[in-house]
C-alpha cells in the first residue's frame, strides 16, 4: 500500500512546481528529504533564485506539520504551504518567508514545553512542530507568489 503522507507531500511539491511554471519561473525539484529545500526557483528576468520548502496538508486542518529544523530562518528560504482541496479543486497556496515561520515555531514550542500537561506533568520534548498561522496571516500569504522576488 502506498504511503499516503509521502504522496500528499509529493502532490504538494508538484502542484507548486506547476504553479511556478505557469507563472513563467524556472523551477526544479530536489531529491526527497535531503535538505530543507524541496524546490529551487529562478526568475528568468533577473536570474535571482530562491529555495522553497513545501509543506502540504489535506483539506483544512490545525496548521502544517514541521520539525525543529524549521525553527531556523534563512535569507533565501521560503515556505509554500499547500492546502489540498480534493481532486477536483485546485489547492490553496500560502507563501511565507522563513523569518516568519522559524521564530514563530521556536516561540510556540517553548511556550508549549513551559506549560505542563493536563495532568500537571512536565511535557517531554519532541522534534515535531505545528505552524498554525492566524486567518489574517493566511489571507495575506494566499497566492502571494511575487513576494519571493
Amino acid at each position: 500500500m502506498a504511503n499516503i503522507h509521502h504522496n500528499t507531500g509529493n502532490a504538494g511539491e508538484f502542484y507548486v512546481l506547476a504553479q511556478l511554471a505557469q507563472r513563467g519561473f524556472i523551477a526544479g525539484k530536489t531529491d526527497d528529504g535531503q535538505t530543507l529545500v524541496d524546490v529551487i526557483v529562478t526568475s528568468p528576468g533577473n536570474l535571482k533564485s530562491v529555495n522553497i520548502q513545501v509543506k502540504t496538508r489535506s483539506g483544512e486542518g490545525d496548521g502544517w506539520m514541521m520539525s525543529e529544523k524549521n525553527e531556523e530562518a534563512f535569507d533565501n528560504l521560503w515556505y509554500v504551504l499547500v492546502q489540498l482541496n480534493g481532486t477536483e479543486i485546485l489547492p490553496d497556496f500560502f507563501v511565507f518567508h522563513s523569518s516568519a515561520i522559524g521564530p514563530w515555531l521556536k516561540n510556540d514550542h517553548a511556550t508549549w514545553l513551559a506549560n505542563p500537561t493536563r495532568h500537571g506533568k512536565p511535557r517531554k520534548d519532541t522534534k515535531m512542530r505545528r505552524f498554525k498561522p492566524q486567518s489574517l496571516e493566511l489571507a495575506e500569504a494566499k497566492g502571494n507568489w511575487d513576494s519571493m522576488f
